[in-house]
């Protein structure tokens, strides 16, 4: 992929390799309008027989709810594995559009980066983490969900907290079940989860993958919020 170009492709709209488009939240299309951008983004990325969104799928839940007003600073979408690159450019409208990485001073005024894959989406959201691990763009929190994949073992260095849930059912000797980071000391693996008595559909809705967003979530308000009350001038 040409680094150059990708932050700018963000400007052409969604690949049409989907199988079905993902329903644009009203909160990405305020970004588009230039009102104020969001403070954290949320991109999902749903099973390889999945729709982008399925009502059944965790990861589409975690989306809905993420969409409420409770959280009016959170942009959420979703995605189907073959249309990563959507994914990818979708995140990218939240950031400044120009070649190479960003700088300090952008990132500084950048959201926060929530990444979640089922399956094979488990895949496909490693691939965009790597991607913005090359633009210099930070990411909270990725989380795979039965990952399915022979290049998601390796969380990249720009994630700062990584987490798996597998089940035990007929595709476990698929699926991804340990977890390696490309830099230990940017990254932490903060869970690995088998989740008992779940498929490979019924392990996206369970709840300690929801709440291990959510709590993402509070805690970045938080940091911001302690942040912003750090005084400009320390000379008074």
């Amino acid at each position: 992929m040409l680094l150059g170009a990708t932050a700018c492709l963000a400007e052409q709209g969604p690949s049409h390799l989907a199988a079905e488009p993902a329903v644009r939240s009203s909160k990405s299309a305020q970004v588009e309008d230039g009102n104020p951008p969001c403070k954290i983004v949320y991109a999902g990325f749903v099973g390889a027989l999945e729709t982008a969104g399925r009502k059944g799928s965790g990861v589409v839940q975690i989306r809905d709810t993420l969409r409420s007003p409770e959280y009016s600073d959170v942009c959420a979408e979703s995605f189907i594995p073959i249309d990563w690159n959507s994914g990818l450019n979708w995140i990218l409208k939240h950031f400044p559009c120009h070649p190479g990485p960003l700088t300090p001073e952008q990132l500084a005024t950048a959201p926060s980066v929530i990444l979640v894959g089922h399956s094979t989406g488990g895949w496909a959201m490693l691939t965009v983490a790597r991607d913005l691990r090359d633009r210099n763009i930070p990411v909270e929190l990725t989380i795979q969900i039965d990952s399915v994949g022979i290049t998601d073992t390796t969380v990249p260095r720009n994630v700062k907290s990584g987490a798996i849930f597998h089940a035990r059912d007929i595709l476990m000797f698929m699926t991804t079940k340990n977890l390696r980071t490309e830099d230990p000391v940017h990254t932490k693996i903060v869970a690995n989860v088998l989740v008992k008595g779940a498929n490979h559909l019924s392990v996206t809705r369970d709840p300690l993958i929801k709440m291990l967003v959510l709590e993402t979530v509070e805690s970045l308000r938080a940091s911001s919020l302690k942040t912003a009350e750090v005084p400009h001038d320390l000379n008074h």
